[in-house]
């Protein structure tokens, strides 16, 4: 991470900007209970989701491609070569999700902003704005402007990112953020980032994003809040989230994480996910070593809910379960898989 430079804002929340995503279920929507295919939720405007919105049945075939998608945000273009039927014993490659990706890069980006002092900006009362160039550490640049209220702590802005690389993520499109932080320390209160057709690509993955993603650490444990669209620009298949909640608990050296809520896979339809054990991810591991993540799907046969069950292991091992019929018992396993 960049070191952070003089400014109003001295540092963004490692909970709201990394714990948050370091997981990667940033995909999942928040919950808004049962019911049909959500046609009267909102979307981001830009990509749109034209798949499947009624709820998914949860079968061997799926089982692992819907609870690994929940996990990953879509799966890349790599991962199983497009979105189809996972055999048993077949173990999906589990990439690093994309958000976890570029919010590292918007948060890096915008330590970089140098917030001068009131005298060197200019201000209207007690609001004053600060504007310039920042450049990535392997290339492109962003332009930003920002408006902050020395009196409230209330503050406005907006990145436009122009082939910005960062630590081999490139993304371009702009980025509004708002929040308000405390006028005695400069710590971060709430924060929100928006953005509209950002586009971002790392390796060989493409990939474009709308929607938000907020923060609030006056609240305990931290609260993050989103709505995401997520076109995957190899396939074209576009996976939607929204009202997705998540706290974050940090530890000595690791974060609890914990969720509940709704994902949308284009071919699939929708399924509600929570963490039934909260995810444990330390702080030197890419993905959790503890934590169990259950999603629902339409009713079985059985008369209840179809189900998948994705427990981490260890930091390099997961295995996913499902109950196909839906009579509350998992009839089948894939075994233990790799991340």
């Amino acid at each position: 991470m960049k070191k952070v430079r003089r400014g109003f804002i001295k540092t963004l929340p490692y909970l709201c900007l990394v714990g948050v995503i370091a997981l990667g279920l940033m995909t999942i929507v928040g919950t808004g209970g049962g019911g049909g295919g959500g046609g009267g939720a909102s979307t981001p405007t830009g990509i749109s989701y034209t798949g499947l919105t009624t709820q998914a049945t949860i079968d061997e075939n799926n089982a692992e491609d819907l609870a690994v998608g929940a996990y990953e945000g879509g799966h890349t273009g790599g991962a199983v070569g497009g979105i189809g039927a996972i055999q048993p014993g077949e173990s999906v490659h589990v990439d690093r999700p994309r958000m976890l990706k570029v919010s590292q890069v918007l948060e890096g980006s915008l330590r970089q902003v140098d917030l001068m002092s009131r005298s060197s900006g200019t201000f209207i009362g007690a609001i004053y704005t600060e504007s310039g160039t920042i450049y990535g550490d392997c290339g492109g640049s962003a332009s930003y402007s920002i408006s902050v209220n020395d009196q409230t702590g209330d503050f406005n802005g907006s990145l436009n990112f122009s082939s910005y690389c960062d630590d081999g993520v490139k993304i371009s499109g702009g980025v509004s953020f708002s929040g308000q932080a405390d006028v005695n320390t400069g710590d971060l209160l709430k924060f929100t980032f928006s953005f509209n057709s950002l586009t971002g690509t790392s390796g060989s993955d493409s990939f474009t994003l709308n929607g938000n993603i907020s923060c609030d650490v006056t609240v305990s444990p931290a609260t993050i809040t989103m709505t995401m669209l997520l076109q995957d620009n190899s396939t074209g298949k576009v996976y939607w989230v929204q009202n997705y909640t998540m706290t974050v608990t940090e530890g000595a050296n690791y974060v609890d994480i914990e969720l509940s809520g709704r994902y949308y896979d284009p071919d699939y339809g929708y399924i509600n996910i929570t963490t039934t054990t909260p995810f444990r991810i330390y702080d030197v591991d890419d993905y959790p070593s503890d934590g169990v993540l259950v999603v629902t799907g339409n009713t079985g046969i059985g008369g209840g809910s179809t189900m998948a069950r994705l427990t981490a292991l260890s930091s390099t091992t997961y295995q996913v379960e499902a109950d196909t019929n839906g009579d509350g018992s998992y009839d089948w396993d894939s075994g233990v898989l790799y991340w």
